[in-house]
């Protein structure tokens, strides 16, 4: 899974206390080639429009090296753990693997 080390060198680089998590085909196994990676990233510093468009432009540069087509949820760690409710946290602590 280069694909998942990658990704989280790019997100430390922004915020060493960062999480990613892959979730989706990817994590549970039952990906097709052309799938794409599923991420949700979580950072510690305070989240703003300047620093999500940041870490995608990041991951961009990544997918056009890689050829592989990444789609990232970037939220700050406590606004987060606010959405337990939801039920995409619930598939992610379900399925996500932390890189």
């Amino acid at each position: 899974m280069e694909i998942l080390s990658l990704v989280k060198d790019e997100v430390l680089k922004i915020d060493k206390q960062a999480e990613v998590i892959l979730f989706g085909s990817r994590a549970r196994g039952d990906f097709r080639q052309d799938s794409d990676w599923d991420f949700l990233i979580l950072l510690e510093k305070p989240l703003n429009p300047q620093l999500k468009d940041l870490i995608r432009e990041n991951l961009y540069k990544l997918e056009l090296e890689h050829n592989a087509v990444i789609s990232s949820l970037v939220h700050n760690k406590t606004d987060w753990e606010g959405r337990a409710v939801m039920p995409i946290f619930q598939i992610i602590e379900k399925e996500g693997i932390r890189a």
